[in-house]
């Protein structure tokens, strides 16, 4: 077997590639060859100078103390040319973990790391600017200051009283039909003044952030960010409309729906709801397929209903569209109970679609179940890295040993 220590004098054409390569993981040996592992020499055993520093010469081998179910698929993956297939039993945040320790380029650590970089700000580019890197950390991260830590939680406060409001509002014009006097007219001027000064805040956070923002077109492609401007642009519709009026009240009650998407605004400041937000991003194929699933469901059963009560005179449902409430509230199991059919065939149809709705919907909650395990699962080991980091940061602290940057990303 050849000694790793004469690789770095000798050039990778002078290897034998027919070398039997011993590699020890936690006391269980595996042979390859030299050839096989050169497959991919970027990787941590496919270069011989990588791998070196793990070679034990008295056992003539390389020896990891790493987890030995996933090497098995990281074995295979230079044996089969680049299929990498994750263990069943394995917990997929193991599995990421062993494949960037080897070093192995995939699909799914790339879309690990960009869900780590959405959920949590991992690997996150800074501006380089120091004024705009200042602002970007003040309004974008509440761990990096003291200052950010009361933004954040002045944002949170307001956000807050935003959602508060309308419900006050709407309590308000209820109270003004039956009250007399100006007490109302004040209540109501409050709370414009109020309402505006929740909106001239996020328009100016999101100036700033905008204004700050490294990359300002990915910028505006993140959910949390397209959240923010959904949030700010129906005030100021509703303004302009107000100003000419010239608008029709259905666009100005359209956009005052579109205000209570400033609830999602707090995902910024909570992990959980990132967490189920991003969970809809992810499921959003199975939310299309569970759609597709219904929509069919609902046309087959709401005509088979309609000619099954219309053959015997009875007119339950006056069309088929008219039977699309019975059937959207019978597949998707909610049963309303205000249209029902009354003939034996229009109850078979009925009773059909009661069990088709059942699987109809089941199915693609385990999806969305798994798809929730998985963010949920990338959130905690996030955590649980940046818990282990700080706590031999501090044991380093207190043993005088200083904590060099090599100045990678995380995972890189």
């Amino acid at each position: 077997m050849a000694h790793p220590e004469a690789y770095e004098s000798v050039s990778f054409c002078n290897l034998d590639l027919n070398d039997r390569i011993v590699i020890n993981i936690s006391g269980e040996r595996y042979e390859t060859l030299e050839s096989t592992l050169m497959r991919y020499p970027n990787t941590l055993l496919g270069s011989p100078i990588k791998r070196s520093q793990y070679f034990d010469q008295r056992q003539c081998e390389y020896f990891f103390n790493r987890n030995r179910q996933a090497f098995d698929a990281i074995l295979f993956y230079y044996q089969s040319c680049g299929r990498l297939i994750k263990p069943e039993l394995l917990p997929e945040n193991i599995f990421v973990e062993e494949v960037r320790f080897f070093e192995i380029p995939s699909d799914l650590i790339t879309a690990r790391e960009e869900l780590e970089e959405k959920l949590m700000g991992k690997n996150a580019v800074l501006p380089k600017n120091d004024h705009q890197k200042k602002i970007w950390l003040a309004f974008s991260v509440p761990e990096s200051s003291f200052l950010a830590r009361v933004i954040a939680l002045w944002s949170v406060m307001v956000i807050l009283i935003s959602v508060i409001i309308p419900c006050v509002e709407s309590s308000l014009l209820e109270f003004n039909e039956t009250s007399i006097g100006n007490s109302n007219v004040l209540a109501t001027n409050v709370y414009v003044i109020i309402e505006m000064a929740c909106y001239i805040w996020f328009t100016i956070e999101l100036i700033f952030r905008l204004a700050s923002a490294p990359e300002k077109i990915k910028f505006c492609k993140q959910p949390l960010n397209v959240v923010d401007i959904l949030t700010v642009l129906p005030y100021y519709i509703v303004l302009a409309v107000e100003k000419s009026r010239t608008g029709s009240l259905s666009v100005m009650r359209a956009a005052r729906m579109l205000r209570v998407l400033r609830i999602f605004k707090l995902s910024r400041y909570s992990s959980g709801m990132r967490v189920l937000l991003y969970t809809f991003l992810m499921s959003l194929n199975e939310l299309w397929m569970f759609m597709l699933f219904a929509g069919m469901s609902v046309l087959l059963s709401s005509a088979a209903a309609y000619y099954a009560e219309t053959a015997h005179g009875r007119q339950t449902f006056e069309s088929i569209p008219g039977a699309f409430w019975w059937s959207i509230s019978t597949v998707t199991t909610v049963g309303y109970g205000d249209q029902y059919p009354l003939t034996a065939s229009g109850k078979i149809v009925g009773s059909i679609l009661s069990v088709f709705g059942v699987l109809v919907v089941a199915l693609p909650v385990f999806l969305f179940v798994s798809n929730f395990k998985k963010v949920l699962s990338t959130k905690c080991t996030v955590v649980e890295d940046d818990s282990r980091r700080d706590q031999e940061s501090i044991r380093r602290h207190k043993l005088g040993i200083k904590n060099f940057n090599t100045g990678k990303t995380r995972g890189r």
